[in-house]
């Protein structure tokens, strides 16, 4: 018997372009000992860099202590003493000292997971969510594939340094309202996802303001907000009061990118919004956290000395060493690099070594990277850029996977 039409559609006649190379590279992955020759991933956004770190923390005795109450029904949208823990850590670290209540969050399976339920909650089926391009081409899917919102981008251009500006994503409303369209929001990933730029306090208050202005939600995916490598100054959407927000802010945050813990799967959403926080009661079965796995998050952020002399530190340092040797390996090449600010990536524009400056000439370099380089990054088509030849490497990987990888795009760059 055939599958629905819908998840025939959506899973087996186009499969996520993300989602099959990550599984083509898992098929052949490089090892420095026994497969020189295997697949270099730098484009699944997964951070590498602390593994020894986490591997010594997890390891310590104490960190996972089964209690019976943990095997039955609890901690749906996120445990008691998680939901605490969580709101001290972002009191501390992102809200400037704005006081983060516990009630107002709730725990999911992942940021993928928040995306959709906030697109369920927010959108019915072709209601329309304005976001930046180019972008991180998973909110479309997360947001689109089952809750069916759609997705309308507003490109940002090289000519503007990739510049965010509130009032381009105005004009586009006006004009989709005009239309019949009924707009429900507007993302804005900072830092963002792919050119790992962090936007000031001017922008995110601009959004803000557009947001009350239309009454539209601001759907604010910080999920890099603590991988910030240089002195760039960063507002969380939390520093925002509940008078100040209206109930149309939602924060987004998780483990998989500042402490690589994707396999986790813990995602955080917080909102001043009853509304919305019961909704997200409401679907809490489809998308809890296992209580252990809450209980070992807990543990490591009540340990706020290792996070402060050991993981943190330690991250930041090495994530800014691979920017730099990205710069030191392709530096001599005639190509741009985007200064980055944050996060896993960065973002580089390879249009002069495209046959014709087309999307067609861009993925011919892409398979040519993939299937003789055996190295997968993501060419900009992916995230919307309708420039030629941008691609976003992941420089989150070991120094020696980060340089053969390099090493593999120069040579395939100069053949």
């Amino acid at each position: 018997m055939s599958l629905s039409e819908r998840a025939s559609t959506t899973y087996l006649k186009n499969q996520e372009f993300l989602m099959k190379c990550f599984a083509l590279c898992l098929k052949n992955p490089y090892c420095k000992k026994i497969n020189k020759d295997g697949m270099i991933n730098m484009g699944t956004a997964v951070n590498q860099l602390s593994e020894d770190i986490l591997q010594e923390k997890l390891n310590q005795p104490g960190m996972f202590e089964h209690k019976p109450d943990l095997q039955h029904y609890c901690g749906l949208n996120g445990t008691l003493e998680f939901t605490k823990t969580l709101a001290n850590f972002f009191t501390s670290r992102l809200s400037h000292g704005v006081e983060i209540h516990p009630e107002k969050i709730r725990v999911v399976n992942g940021v993928s997971s928040a995306l959709e339920a906030l697109a369920f909650c927010i959108c019915d089926p072709g209601d329309i969510i304005l976001i930046a391009l180019p972008t991180y081409a998973r909110f479309i899917a997360d947001m689109g594939e089952r809750s069916n919102a759609k997705l309308v981008g507003i490109e940002l251009t090289a000519e503007d340094n990739f510049d965010l500006k509130p009032e381009r994503f105005e004009k586009e409303l006006l004009k989709l309202q005009e239309q019949g369209e009924k707009v429900r929001g507007i993302i804005l990933c900072n830092p963002s996802n792919p050119i790992g730029k962090v936007y000031n306090k001017e922008t995110v208050d601009d959004f803000l303001d557009l947001c009350i202005k239309y009454n539209i939600h601001l759907i604010a995916d910080e999920i890099y907000a603590l991988s910030i490598y240089d002195n760039s100054k960063f507002l969380s959407v939390l520093n925002y009061t509940e008078n100040q927000t209206k109930g149309l802010v939602h924060f987004l945050w998780g483990f998989s990118k500042d402490f690589g813990i994707a396999g986790f799967r813990v995602g955080v959403i917080h909102t001043h919004s009853k509304d919305m926080l019961q909704a997200l009661d409401g679907l809490g079965i489809y998308v809890s956290v296992s209580t252990h796995i809450q209980q070992v998050c807990n543990k490591m952020l009540l340990d706020t000395d290792w996070l402060d002399k050991v993981y943190f530190p330690n991250n930041i340092k090495r994530l800014r060493n691979s920017f730099e040797i990205v710069k030191e390996v392709l530096g001599d090449l005639d190509i741009r690099i985007v200064k980055a600010s944050a996060g896993l990536f960065c973002w580089l524009d390879f249009s002069k070594y495209l046959e014709k400056e087309d999307t067609e000439s861009e993925i011919k370099l892409f398979k040519r990277l993939f299937d003789e380089g055996k190295v997968y990054i993501v060419p900009g088509s992916e995230f919307g850029c309708t420039t030629p030849g941008w691609f976003r490497i992941i420089i989150s990987v070991s120094e020696d996977i980060l340089r053969v990888g390099l090493t593999r795009i120069k040579q395939i760059l100069t053949a």
